[in-house]
């Protein structure tokens, strides 16, 4: 009897692998991906549960593939430098004050290491254009609690933390420390929300203008986006408005865009110094809808002067602490108390910029392989987008690159990468750009075939 249960466990589990490489498995995959995406912001831990059964899948029907594709060997590279400079540090640094804190870096490598795998396996959701288009709708649709948050945040004080499934859903939607303080919605800082609302605009402007021939679909896209835009002004974050403005520009080149720009900012300007010369009920509009926090940020001149400028003074220590030690880098958790000892200042846990960081905790040659996989990456892409601009590939890759460009642009000053939302729409961004360029290659196999 034995052998025959071992024949049929066998049996079962060959059934069960034809089921998954079959077609149908993807399906399922492709549907926990969507619902997965529509809960990312208000609700992680549900969220994940089903990426991960998505991951799964896509493991399953395609994990044999992985060592193929060359921008898998950077990410393998990268992650065994990873893994090889937090063991050098925990073997090696005898320093007691921050020893402990070395010991408990290796919960950063899951900030990495499982978001490489989601590179490769999201492709199988993202490889043609209707399926980011189904990415961007389920995106926009999961976003739309961050919007109620804000605005009840904002006009209504409703204040949290608000927590669910024994704490592991938070809505923080802060109190505001004063009148100056900007929006955070769900999120636990408004820099964080303001990535997000940066990184969602572009696609909100893709919907708006798919349906600019539908009269009230179109009305109601407008007002979206706008909504967006403005929510993304009273997080009071330059890097937000900073990033969608370049990525923007980077894209599309628009003469039209770039005017409408310059008019934003010369009429921020013009309220900046001429504010004190108006009706005193014009300026309480004005301080309800412009926040008096992003102009002083933008148009406080007398103050910018780099040896005072905190993110100046992270960036030049930064440099130093990375020369030190080159190789393997300090470690994950140390920089908070390696710049206190040398600046006296505890309020600085990370280094305001992703290259930075990466050099930092895990050493040059692990930034550089990254710095050169994402370059690599936007570039290609950016070439199929604005040079080639071949038939078939639809207007949703120029948002997503510019979505891309402006999720990378707002980590060069900033590292919203810790909060799990972010971090997870960070590489499936970068993964629809390894697809965008895949795309395009079958295009041109299937031009050449037909010639």
């Amino acid at each position: 009897m034995l052998p025959l249960k071992n024949k049929n466990t066998k049996n079962i589990i060959n059934h069960l692998l034809n089921f998954f490489r079959s077609r149908e498995p993807i399906i399922i995959g492709q549907i926990c991906f969507l619902i997965g995406i529509s809960l990312l912001p208000s609700a992680l831990p549900i969220s994940v549960f089903f990426l991960l059964i998505s991951i799964f899948i896509s493991l399953v029907k395609n994990g044999n593939k992985f060592l193929e594709d060359k921008w898998n060997i950077y990410l393998l590279i990268l992650s065994l430098i990873m893994i090889i400079s937090y063991l050098f540090r925990v073997f090696t640094i005898d320093n007691e004050e921050i020893v402990h804190l070395i010991k408990a870096s290796w919960i950063d490598l899951f900030n990495w290491l499982p978001l490489f795998l989601t590179f490769y396996t999201f492709q199988s959701y993202l490889a043609n254009s209707k399926q980011r288009i189904l990415f961007c709708k389920a995106l926009l649709i999961g976003s739309i609690p961050v919007i109620f948050s804000c605005i009840t945040q904002y006009w209504l004080n409703w204040y949290g933390p608000f927590t669910t499934f024994f704490g592991l859903i938070t809505w923080f939607q802060k109190p505001f420390e004063n009148l100056e303080s900007g929006v955070t919605g769900l999120f636990n800082n408004p820099n964080y929300t303001s990535y997000w609302l940066a990184t969602l605009l572009p696609f909100a402007c893709f919907i708006l203008i798919k349906n600019k021939s539908k009269n009230l679909k179109f009305l109601i896209y407008l007002f979206h986006s706008f909504l967006i835009f403005y929510l993304l002004i009273l997080t009071s974050s330059r890097n937000g408005l900073f990033s969608i403005s370049i990525s923007t520009l980077l894209v599309f080149s628009s003469k039209l865009i770039f005017s409408l720009i310059s008019i934003a900012f010369a009429v921020l300007l013009f309220i900046n110094l001429f504010k004190s010369l108006l009706p005193i009920h014009i300026i309480e509009i004005i301080d309800t809808v412009i926040p008096t926090k992003l102009l002083k940020k933008f148009f406080s001149i007398s103050e910018f002067n780099l040896n005072y400028l905190h993110r100046f003074d992270t960036y030049n220590k930064t440099i130093l602490f990375i020369l030190q030690k080159p190789f393997f880098g300090w470690g994950a958790s140390t920089f908070t108390i390696m710049y206190f000892l040398k600046s006296k200042i505890s309020l600085t846990t990370h280094t305001h910029n992703i290259f930075l960081e990466v050099a930092y905790n895990y050493g040059v040659f692990a930034s550089v392989i990254f710095t050169i996989f994402l370059l690599k990456l936007l570039y290609e892409s950016y070439k199929v987008i604005k040079f080639e601009n071949k038939v078939g590939i639809d207007n949703i890759n120029k948002f997503w690159l510019t979505s891309a460009f402006c999720s990378i642009i707002f980590h060069l000053n900033d590292m919203p990468y810790y909060d799990g939302k972010i971090n997870l729409l960070f590489w499936i961004l970068l993964s629809g750009l390894k697809c965008i360029i895949d795309e395009n290659k079958k295009i041109n196999i299937k031009e050449v075939s037909a010639r």
